[in-house]
């Protein structure tokens, strides 16, 4: 292998660690800087972005899908060209529909008291531009990232990321700190990341074979029924997954919104740990489950179970400290900018986001298992379900408990979704005993950790200061217990950790 596993999962982690680190540090400058409703602005970019990731339809995961398994040098090239031929006219078409209905947009989603109407039409036209080009970057990213370059690819959106997050607050305070110089800057970054991404594949496929060698018509049949799925299956997620910004941003004000907004953000912790665990373990599903052979089928259940293993260890630490201590982390984390008048109410949605984004994180493996699988109808009737349920849900408690009933939907809908499928994976394409497999992989990690973290919660509380001190410790060592735990349970060394991210070799 060009890359070793542990290097692509320390890159992955890398990555997608200092994305994290980057918006939870540089928010409250935004706050700052541009105010409650500017960066609620911010965070109305960010649910368009995640309402129209619909128009990705799956085409990022479907490069990822048919470069991982051993196709021409030529297939590879043809598939990327009409994906990205497909792809940049979907985001010409949405860059013109968010500037064309920029004034209902804005009628319907926003409230502001101190933004001209006028000014926010603008705002969303640029906001239109700037969803459209950060789009397609998932094309790219995904192409190259597949073509055995995840190291490389991670190191280059680390760079994106910096420059998205971090760079545009020296701009700031150098030319001028507006809500239009954040757009714009973001517009450029990825249009930069794209040109870069783009070359780089496009040359690294060069060095492999002749990209010339054959040509395609059309797309296989297989991989069309793949999109079509994944397009249904985008459409239905970015429903589920921005409902209830949609409903916050036109319920309430422009500068609540901003501030559960931030609730929402941290909450998502667990669900940004997953995806680098499984944009590394994807490739390794495509490949062992397209192989009909018994050592394709102990290599996939052994990947699915440590895939599993991982998310549950990292979420569940990452989901007690946030809960036990979300009060604590917000004050700190806003420095005393959240009016006391709703810090109980945000409060409380952040410990309703992070328990639903938790069980949303371990249908992970479940999920990309069976996309490997090319299933996904399972997917959308999921979907289906969580909108038909979901959606009144939402509202009604929306509007019978005010802020606090906003994310009381999210924790039912992902509940439900996790144990469907569960259902159909241990059903029908996983050979693991089940009750079993849950005590190891999630009944131990949960109950260790939560043990270890709620007594040194509960000793802050006496001490009643330092509490980013206790919650550290309480991590570190409740993870050390979890890992304990479970190499008893497994006979296995106390501290031994290797088994955790030694994965089958995927070249096998």
């Amino acid at each position: 292998m060009e890359q070793s596993n542990i290097a692509k999962l320390i890159s992955n982690y890398g990555s997608r660690a200092w994305n994290m680190i980057s918006m939870f540090a540089f928010i409250p400058f935004y706050v700052k800087i541009l105010g409650p409703e500017g960066y609620g602005l911010i965070g109305f970019f960010s649910v368009i972005l995640g309402i129209l990731s619909f128009a990705d339809g799956g085409m990022s995961s479907a490069i990822i899908r048919e470069f991982s398994q051993n196709n021409t040098v030529s297939y590879k090239y043809n598939i990327f060209k009409k994906l990205e031929k497909y792809y940049l006219l979907i985001c010409f078409v949405i860059f013109v529909l968010i500037f064309s209905l920029s004034k209902v947009i804005v009628t319907i989603g926003l409230n502001s008291q101190t933004i001209p109407f006028n000014d926010l039409i603008y705002y969303v036209k640029i906001i239109g531009l700037c969803v459209s080009t950060h789009l397609i970057t998932s094309l790219y990213y995904g192409a190259y990232f597949a073509l055995d370059s995840q190291v490389k690819a991670n190191l280059i959106q680390f760079i994106w990321s910096t420059c998205k997050s971090g760079v545009v607050i020296i701009i700031f305070y150098l030319i001028y700190n507006t809500i239009e110089v954040y757009f714009f800057w973001q517009i450029l970054c990825n249009v930069l990341y794209i040109i870069v991404l783009r070359f780089l594949m496009i040359r690294k496929l060069k060095n492999k074979g002749d990209i010339y060698a054959e040509r395609i018509e059309y797309l296989p049949k297989h991989l069309t029924n793949y999109l079509s799925g994944m397009i249904f299956i985008a459409i239905i997620s970015s429903i589920n997954f921005q409902a209830d910004k949609l409903i916050t941003s036109s319920i309430f004000e422009l500068n609540i919104f901003g501030f559960y907004n931030l609730a929402s953000s941290l909450s998502q912790i667990p669900v940004i740990l997953a995806i680098p665990l499984m944009l590394f373990v994807f490739p390794l599903f495509s490949k062992f489950a397209n192989r009909n052979s018994i050592s394709s089928e102990i290599d996939l259940n052994e990947t699915f179970i440590k895939a599993y293993y991982l998310i549950n260890i990292v979420s569940v630490g990452v989901v007690a400290i946030i809960f036990l201590y979300a009060e604590e982390i917000l004050v700190l984390w806003t420095k005393n900018l959240i009016p006391v008048s709703i810090l109980n109410d945000i409060v409380f949605d952040l410990k309703m986001l992070i328990v639903g984004s938790f069980f949303l994180s371990i249908q992970f493996p479940l999920y990309y298992l069976l996309l490997s699988k090319g299933k996904t109808k399972y997917t959308i009737i999921q979907g289906i379900v969580q909108i038909c349920l979901g959606l009144p849900m939402l509202y009604f408690c929306s509007k019978t408990y005010g802020l606090r009933g906003v994310p009381l939907s999210w924790v039912f809908i992902n509940l439900l979704s996790l144990v469907y499928l569960l259902i159909i994976v241990f059903k029908k394409y996983i050979t693991i005993p089940f009750g079993r497999f849950q005590l190891k992989t999630f009944i131990v990690p949960l109950g260790s950790i939560t043990i270890v973290n709620s007594l040194f919660y509960a000793i802050f509380n006496l001490a009643g200061d330092f509490f980013l001190l206790f919650a550290i410790t309480g991590f570190i060592l409740s993870i050390i217990f979890c890992v304990v735990c479970i190499n008893y349970f497994n006979r296995m060394p106390i501290l031994s950790v290797k088994q955790f991210y030694n994965f089958p070799n995927d070249e096998k």
